[in-house]
């Protein structure tokens, strides 16, 4: 007969997994027994388990708590050699259940497999000591000491130890209690993100086609959506989901689903592969790591070595590359670049595993921070100052799951995309629905960490400002070692990256610093008269004095020079300096005023059609006292200013001339 707490019962109706938990432990201690003993279903699902009493395989099981809570359960194998299909099984998991025998104490897996779980991010849990049957009080005494002696400086420390059999029930419903007050402290927001899941097994079911079974490790999916398989590029839609053998709608992360895919066709998805929102994540081979080793390696690992490399549900030969020194040992942390052998679909903030292949061990473990297209790995030193800045190596075990996902928008738009990109492309690079990138932009934007320009495209302050910076730095070296005063906006942006708004905006802020003038399509810089030796000061003062003198009668550009006794390049650099600082107006070729009498000329005008109606060309020469030439040339600019409009020999204001007005 099962023994099992009220409340263990199957639900009429699927309720909402709450979570994923896993068993964990060496062969032959309980696990599959105790999974069954709470749930009543048989986790050995293989005729070859079920035959030996041996886990190999992962194991699936629902486990219902009463109220509608539902956590989902993975049996994990314990013989060294299915730790393959334990790394697979934790992926994804909020909380284990570490199971150790009471007759055996702690052994090798025992020790492994709280190796792997610290390493793969799981950080909360309890411990089943089970068969406390099979000893005397005494014994499990002291076996409660020495567990809780091995468990000291791991994430499991000060986790509940419940002696329990599965065979007589003892203990059972003190466990029981004991679990369910640690689900509901450890239940936790639903990973966000695009949807992945990767593959743990897929089959042909005769009238469906390809099923996959997996549990995802972000996002969410339902029944019609269309999905990838990474590597391969295969798409299709899926026709139906089971999650923990029930149908549903939906599934999402930390749940057992199985995928019916009937588009993948006759060949099944293989092991390793990942089902995913098509178009957002591509298999790569190398990867930039933080690890950490396990305690008491020997020999250490070293610079170069070639290893196992375990993500998801995949495995693969791989080469590791330290950066920071050449041999790690037990119980340290490093960065490092991984060069897997084959194309693995894996991103930015995944767990790994690494593993000796002889003799078997696992060595290290720890997440993703970066991924290389390609086949070339980048710079040692560059690359490290980027992997240096990584959110990820200065996060809390308490920081929310939003400020995760801040700091990692910030940090990507900082280094990968300094000069900014829009939200489909942050949320696409990080795998992030368009949704979440743009929340997680606001709440930057709100902080002052990013600036949003009008067409919705995005840049790290910290980068915006150091663009800000070169620019000045640029303008001014132009004004002080190649003499120029002025420049063309399309000249002074040449070298900016990004959308045209983004120049804009640096031109924008300079000008608003006093740094720059902006006029027509030139850029002055206000404080270019510092470029002007003694000579040209006292020239720029002539010129002036020349055209405010001459009013509606001013000479010629090209009369200029005679009359100040300079060269004509030197008067023609002097007069664009003047012009591109608004302090005179070239109307023409051969007419050039002075800006305060264009303002007059421009009153006079207005004045007129206002009072008229309308000004009659030819008679504008007498507003000012001037000759037609003069005359023509200012009311052709003030058309081209849109001031006025021009019908026939007469000129009327146009729309809004207000807005247009010098």
């Amino acid at each position: 007969m099962t023994l099992r707490p009220p409340g263990l019962l199957r639900a009429a109706e699927n309720p909402d997994v709450i979570m994923m938990l896993c068993t964990a432990g060496h062969v032959d201690h309980g696990k599959t027994r105790l999974v069954k003993m709470f749930t009543g279903c048989t986790t050995d699902r293989l005729k070859a388990e079920q035959e030996r009493g041996l886990t190999i395989e992962l194991g699936f099981a629902p486990c219902f708590l009463g109220d509608g809570l539902c956590v989902g359960i993975v049996d994990v194998p314990g013989h060294e050699r299915f730790i393959k299909n334990m790394v697979a099984g934790v992926s994804g998991i909020a909380l284990t259940i570490l199971v150790i025998a009471a007759d055996d104490g702690v052994m090798p897996q025992t020790i492994e497999h709280l190796q792997i779980m610290e390493l793969l991010g799981v950080r909360q849990g309890i411990v089943a000591m089970t068969k406390i049957d099979m000893v005397s009080p005494e014994l499990a005494e002291r076996r409660m000491e020495e567990i809780r002696g091995f468990l000291e400086g791991s994430f499991l420390e000060d986790a509940p130890i419940c002696p329990v059999s599965s065979e007589t029930g003892e203990g059972l419903f003190p466990f029981y209690d004991t679990l369910v007050q640690m689900i509901r402290n450890a239940a936790r927001a639903r990973a966000g993100g695009v949807f992945r899941m990767p593959v743990e097994r897929s089959f042909i079911q005769k009238g469906f086609g390809v099923v996959a079974t997996g549990i995802p490790v972000a996002g969410s999916i339902a029944v019609g959506d269309q999905v990838e398989l990474v590597p391969g590029g295969l798409t299709g839609r899926i026709r139906s989901i089971q999650c923990f053998l029930r149908d549903a709608t939906r599934g999402a992360a930390g749940q057992c689903l199985a995928l019916n895919i009937p588009d993948f066709g006759k060949r099944p998805a293989e092991r390793g592969q990942v089902i995913c929102l098509p178009g957002h994540l591509t298999a790569a081979q190398i990867f930039h790591v933080h690890l950490q080793t396990v305690l008491g390696i020997e020999p250490p690992l070293r610079h170069a070595e070639s290893l196992k490399f375990h993500t998801g549900a995949g495995e693969t030969s791989a080469t590791i590359y330290l950066l920071e020194q050449k041999t790690l040992a037990g119980n340290q942390v490093g960065l490092a670049t991984i060069v897997a052998a084959h194309p693995v679909a894996a991103a930015s903030g995944d767990r790994f595993l690494l593993r000796r292949p002889s003799p078997a061990a696992t060595v290290a473990g720890g997440e993703i921070l970066a991924v290389t297209p390609g086949t070339q790995r980048p710079r040692k030193q560059a690359l490290l100052s980027r992997m240096q800045q990584h959110p990820a190596l200065a996060a809390t075990a308490d920081a929310s799951p939003e400020a995760r996902m801040d700091a990692r928008i910030a940090y990507h738009l900082a280094i990968d995309q300094p000069t900014g990109a829009t939200v489909g492309e942050v949320a696409r690079a990080l795998l992030l629905t368009a949704d979440e990138a743009e929340a997680g932009m606001r709440r930057l934007a709100k902080a002052g960490a990013i600036v949003t320009l009008p067409d919705g495209w995005r840049v790290a302050v910290a980068a915006y400002t150091e663009r800000l910076r070169r620019l000045e730095a640029r303008l001014t070296a132009v004004r002080d070692n190649e003499g120029k005063l002025s420049i063309p906006i399309g000249e002074t942006v040449k070298g900016v990256d990004g959308p045209p708004s983004l120049a804009k905006r640096l031109l924008e802020d300079l000008e608003q610093q006093g740094v720059i003038t902006v006029r027509g399509g030139k850029v002055l810089l206000r404080n270019a008269d510092d470029g002007l030796d003694p000579e040209d000061r006292r020239l720029a003062d002539a010129l002036m004095k020349l055209y405010e003198d001459g009013a509606f009668a001013s000479p010629r550009p090209d009369e200029v020079p005679e009359l100040l006794r300079a060269t004509p390049d030197r008067v023609e650099r002097l007069l664009g300096f003047l012009c591109d600082g608004g302090r005179l107006v070239r109307l023409s070729k051969n007419v050039v005023l002075c800006y305060d009498c264009i303002r007059q000329a421009q009153d006079i005008a207005v004045a007129s059609i206002e009072k008229h109606g309308v000004l009659d060309s030819a008679d504008f020469k007498h507003h000012i006292g001037s000759t037609r030439k003069y005359a023509l040339a200012i009311l052709d600019y003030l058309d081209a200013r849109r001031i006025t409009v021009r019908r026939g020999n007469n000129r009327k204001l146009a729309a809004n001339y207000q807005e247009r007005l010098l």
